[in-house]
């Protein structure tokens, strides 16, 4: 499939090696100067085959070959290639699934006045309301809907404060916006996106406060029949506020995260389930497990960006418009 498609496209590969039943040469249409034989195919991996530039380090399998150089969404690579991705069997049994843990009291007393004092914090700073709407797409109504915060610079308090262990030992607060998981008005979970986080950084870019619950994150009501599942809560909450009163999103927090036990049988209820997890390489290798637990799930990626969030900040694309393709399409195979 890949070599037919790379000849499409207006390549010419050839054979070069047995490697991984079989190593095709070309140029990359992605360099600027493309050179001669840098692009590999390997037609029989993967689901319909994978490509990678040893120059400029491109990447994918067939249907992002499709979408990448031959102009392509999609819905139209799924058409042309089929599946999206390979699973090795399904499973209705839980998968690496945790026991849900609570935050104690002395936490979560803690966690709400932190996140009440943040809150209130952003509604009268009109830079960080400004920063917000332009890094993340969040309005007014949903940094009010979701009491999201903003911890203008990075402190450190005794973890005693939180009724952690370790007391004598500080925890830090990154300078950054605040989000929370409430349930029923509680604070179960608190995580700040930190400001200076670069590139190199030993400990990721978002923060959770130590102490809070392993629930996962939902946003939207729970009895809608169609659900998406999404890397960030950052994104789920952009996807709430753009989509409307029928969505419901899931935030793993991580590419790599798994559903609770509770999330798990709720996403196996639902009649849909859109796989929106970022497409890049993280998000494809988390695919097999996620087909392989949900037989109503189907991937969704974004139509232009890696995320549907980066969609719609950087190219204007209508989430709503988007999300309602995807139930369609789907629904219709």
């Amino acid at each position: 499939m890949l070599i037919e498609l790379a000849m499409q496209a207006g390549l010419d590969p050839k054979k070069v090696a047995a490697t991984k039943g079989g190593e095709y040469s070309a140029r990359c249409p992605a360099c600027p100067d493309g050179g001669s034989d840098r692009f590999r195919i390997w037609p029989n991996q993967d689901r319909g085959g994978r490509y990678w530039c040893r120059r400029c380090s491109i990447q994918g399998n067939s249907i992002q070959f499709c979408r990448d150089f031959l102009g392509m969404t999609f819905k139209e690579a799924v058409d042309q290639v089929g599946e999206p991705f390979p699973t090795h069997g399904f499973s209705h049994k839980p998968i690496h699934i945790e026991t849900i843990h609570l935050p104690g009291r002395s936490w979560q007393g803690k966690a709400e006045e932190f996140c009440e004092s943040s809150h209130q914090r952003l509604l009268i700073d009109h830079e960080a309301i400004v920063f917000l709407k332009s890094k993340y797409g969040w309005t007014i109504d949903t940094i009010h809907r979701y009491r999201i915060g903003w911890n203008p610079e990075k402190r450190f308090q005794y973890r005693s404060e939180w009724g952690l262990d370790e007391p004598e030992k500080k925890l830090c607060l990154p300078r950054g916006p605040v989000i929370a998981d409430i349930v029923s008005g509680k604070v179960f979970k608190l995580k700040i996106r930190d400001l200076d986080w670069v590139q190199g950084d030993p400990y990721g870019k978002y923060k959770q406060i130590p102490g809070g619950s392993n629930r996962t994150s939902i946003f939207g009501f729970r009895t809608n029949q169609v659900a998406l599942v999404v890397e960030s809560e950052f994104d789920a909450m952009l996807l709430v506020q753009e989509i409307g009163e029928f969505c419901t999103c899931v935030g793993l927090g991580g590419a790599t995260k798994k559903p609770d036990l509770e999330t798990f049988e709720w996403l196996q209820k639902r009649t849909r389930v859109l796989y929106c997890l970022d497409c890049d390489e993280a998000g494809r290798e988390q695919y097999d497990y996620w087909r392989s637990s949900f037989l109503n799930l189907r991937a969704w990626p974004a139509e232009t960006r890696k995320s549907p969030a980066d969609s719609f900040i950087l190219d204007g694309v209508n989430l709503k418009k988007w999300f309602e393709a995807g139930i369609q399409y789907w629904e219709g195979k």
